[in-house]
């Protein structure tokens, strides 16, 4: 059996899958307040599940007893690999890894540059350890979907020299949930030469993908970077940083939590629930109303930079929670793409709100095509992960 980890800052997603890799159960435990709530996926029935513990990071121990208590995994079963999602910013891991203690090492190198995505890979790494130490861990970068861009989508405006010397490189982030999209299309015979995919959710960002490979993305060094996101700052001025961390007499790591997780749509109306803020707009809030007009604003800046980098678009994707189920969000984003020949359906961006597969949510006839596609990020790990234990055993 393969297990899929997906750490994120306040959640948890996991995945079972067979060696065929047909999809055997989906757990996602997240913090709603101040309890964990949990659900799984299995038999094509959504179930909720208690929890006996109240630390997110506890969840790697509780799994076996969760997933064999409700049979997703039988008594004779055991989980063979484990693909664990890495975010960190270094060209090492722009390569998948089984890991050892030198790729524990190299995570503890970049932990400074990335503090809140490396630690939640750390702990989550040596909380599967103990729970499965017979089980071979892949590391699976995040970021190797972006290789494919050309060298002058890498670079910031810095010395080449001191860029290489120390690593300084526009990694891009949501390399997996964007091949899994590309894979999807595919598999469809609906991939066009030029696509942007916007994956919208906590984390969001805007990818030019040419003949299916990555031109260009709007994350860079790190997650941070690129448009406005939950509770992240999105590209932000170095001058506006330096005043923010003098005036609220913060040290480096405090003003990088600050921009994190209190910045973004948090920041600018203090909600990072969409749905909460598009509630409170409709009720007249002005803050409400002035985060999701500067949101749709930075996404805007972003998906009219891939259509340059392409140079023309063929197809519009929208990924990731928000992007999947808020049509409200999507019909912001398109109302401004018009001039290129993106219309939506109303009527079926209305009914769109929790898809199990492609769908199509643009005029017939009027519009360039413009699809929803349910985000897979698991199954995208647990064949990278799969690949690499096959490879390295031949």
């Amino acid at each position: 059996m393969i297990l899929v980890a997906n750490p994120g800052s306040s959640s948890r997603k996991y995945a079972l899958y067979d060696d065929t890799l047909q999809l055997r159960a989906e757990l996602h435990i997240e913090t709603v307040g101040e309890r964990l709530a949990a659900t799984l996926h299995h038999h094509q029935t959504t179930t909720n599940v208690p929890l006996e513990y109240s630390d997110l990071a506890e969840s790697a121990s509780h799994l076996t007893t969760i997933f064999r208590y409700h049979h997703s995994i039988e008594e004779n079963e055991t989980i063979a690999t484990i693909g664990l999602r890495i975010v960190a910013p270094s060209s090492y891991f722009m390569s998948d890894h089984i890991i050892n203690d030198e790729v524990v090492a190299k995570l503890q190198e970049v932990r400074e540059h990335a503090p809140l995505h490396v630690d939640a890979s750390l702990e989550e790494l040596r909380r599967l350890r103990e729970a499965y130490p017979e089980a071979t861990v892949v590391g699976v970068s995040d970021s190797a979907f972006h290789a494919t861009k050309p060298n002058y989508a890498w670079n910031y405006g810095i010395a080449i020299h001191d860029a290489d010397q120390f690593d300084i490189k526009r990694f891009g982030y949501h390399g997996l949930s964007v091949a899994a999209a590309i894979d999807a299309l595919w598999d469809r015979g609906k991939l066009p030469p030029k696509v942007v995919v916007c994956h919208l959710g906590s984390g969001s960002s805007v990818t030019g993908v040419f003949h299916g490979r990555s031109i260009d993305t709007s994350m860079g060094y790190s997650p941070l970077e690129g448009v406005i996101m939950a509770s992240r700052s999105g590209s932000i001025d170095f001058g506006a940083v330096k005043a923010l961390k003098k005036n609220l007499q913060m040290n480096d790591d405090k003003i990088e939590e600050y921009l994190n997780r209190q910045a973004g749509l948090l920041g600018l109306s203090g909600s990072n629930d969409i749905r909460e803020l598009i509630s409170r707009e409709a009720d007249g809030n002005h803050m409400a109303h002035l985060a999701l007009d500067t949101l749709i604003h930075s996404l805007h800046k972003a998906i009219g930079s891939m259509i340059v980098a392409l140079n023309g678009c063929d197809l519009l994707v929208f990924t990731g929670t928000v992007g999947e189920r808020s049509a409200v969000i999507r019909k912001r984003i398109v109302a401004h793409l018009e001039f290129i020949d993106f219309i939506l359906d109303g009527d079926l961006n209305d009914a769109c709100t929790s898809p199990e597969k492609l769908t199509s949510v643009s005029q017939a006839a009027k519009s360039r095509p413009i699809i929803v596609i349910p985000a897979n990020e698991s199954l995208e790990i647990a064949k990278h992960a799969q690949t690499l234990t096959r490879t390295v055993t031949l």
